[in-house]
């Protein structure tokens, strides 16, 4: 391992650790599997700290003896005054052509992330002036001699991707240290007494069980031409990254919501989740949606929420809200967030609206963060194939994450169902 890996190694042992003693100090006397994980990170993190350090001895070494080799230059001589402007340092933004300025990036932090990360992707496909531009960038290769993903590129599509979905922004996330990994759950609870002066406080034992956790590896796979011309580099690296972005997202969001090759049946089909079923989109009511405020187990979560698709909250339930002497339309033109009897409403474009049949989950109210985990064994990683295509003078770039949605508590969810 090189230094960047050791030290994105190190932190996420530390992420894992402090998650891990979180469930250790809640899991009292029963935690040794817990903590034999924590022991065993600890020791993994000391074994690499410590190579970690040898390295750096190493490399400052080096540098120390290519400093000492190098030719001391020239004294510099003052330029004399000239009228001539002061030249300043090029940066990626004096190499963007005029035209490629105007597209102004919707996706990155800047026009100028947006258009290296376009270099990058038409470098990788052999074309010679984006190579020209990343060797000029100082860009590093990987262990294949390709170029180095930029920081924006992979940076940017995890944020959409939390941006666009609700699963991995709300279910509780799990850094998962191997390719399954167990998590405890509580499920007997600490109890409360009133003992009298003088009398023995009567004891309440915790009770756990364990939640699995198995990564699972989602992929996702677009191409383009490289026909593309410099002045479209911006836009084109924003529909790539975007259109990617979108993709995980309905895919996690499907997964935790209606199931698929992650969570098998979703919460759509786990029989432990409290079911509210209505006739049809068209014939829900607000005794429906209370109904499965009731039904939720309110008592173990601090962040219950609403979620729907974006079609039933516009055309059915909002409708509701006003009919019944609500202001919804003037509290959102206010800036007023989403809400429902108090709780807030997050729109999930995986769920469906109007067009929901038999079976089918319209809704759902409860914690998330109680009810389900998120594990992340991988992150979203780029690959470049620049040879699968090249008869159709294509590229295509494949994106995958290596994750798992486990439940752990569904009795703090209630959901509304087609009947």
């Amino acid at each position: 391992m090189n230094l960047p890996e050791i030290a994105a190694r190190l932190e996420a042992i530390s992420v894992e650790v402090e998650a891990l003693s979180d469930v250790a100090l809640e899991a009292g006397d029963n935690s040794e599997e817990t903590l034999a994980q924590i022991e065993a990170l600890d020791t993994e993190f000391s074994g690499l700290k410590a190579k970690q350090e040898r390295q750096e001895k190493i490399q400052a070494r080096v540098d120390e003896i290519v400093a000492s080799r190098i030719a001391p230059t020239a004294p510099a001589v003052e330029p004399e005054a000239s009228i001539e402007p002061e030249l300043q340092e090029e940066t990626v933004m004096d190499r963007i052509p005029a035209a490629a300025k105007y597209n102004k990036s919707n996706v990155f932090a800047s026009s100028e992330n947006a258009y290296e990360a376009g270099q990058f992707l038409l470098a990788t496909a052999g074309d010679r002036q984006a190579q020209e531009f990343m060797a000029a960038q100082s860009v590093g290769t990987d262990d294949k001699g390709g170029y180095s993903v930029p920081t924006p590129l992979a940076s940017e599509l995890i944020n959409l991707v939390e941006e666009y979905g609700v699963a991995r922004n709300v279910c509780r996330r799990i850094v998962m240290g191997a390719m399954t990994w167990a998590v405890p759950k509580l499920v007997g609870h600490s109890t409360v007494f009133y003992p009298g002066e003088a009398q023995a406080i009567t004891e309440s034992d915790l009770t756990f069980a364990q939640v699995s956790l198995t990564a699972k590896k989602m992929a996702g796979l677009v191409k383009f031409s490289t026909e593309i011309s410099e002045d479209s580099l911006i836009s084109m690296t924003d529909t790539i990254v975007r259109d990617l972005a979108w993709g995980f997202a309905k895919a996690e969001d499907e997964n935790l919501f209606t199931g698929g090759s992650i969570l098998a049946n979703g919460i759509e089909g786990d029989a432990l989740v409290a079911d509210t079923n209505v006739a049809s989109v068209s014939a829900l009511a607000l005794t429906d949606l209370t109904a499965a405020c009731v039904a939720a187990g309110q008592e173990r979560g601090l962040n219950h929420k609403w979620y729907m698709s974006p079609t039933l909250w516009n055309g059915q339930v909002r409708d509701l809200l006003n009919a019944a002497g609500g202001n919804m339309d003037s509290n959102l033109a206010s800036g007023v967030s989403r809400s429902l009897f108090g709780y807030p409403v997050e729109l999930v474009n995986a769920l469906p609206g109007a067009g929901a049949v038999s079976g089918d989950l319209i809704a759902v109210f409860g914690d998330l963060s109680v009810s389900h985990y998120f594990g992340d064994r991988r992150n979203l990683n780029f690959k470049v194939l620049d040879q699968l295509f090249a008869v159709n003078d294509q590229v295509g770039i494949i994106c995958t994450q290596r994750i798992d949605i486990a439940s752990a508590n569904p009795e703090v969810l209630s959901k509304l169902t087609v009947a």
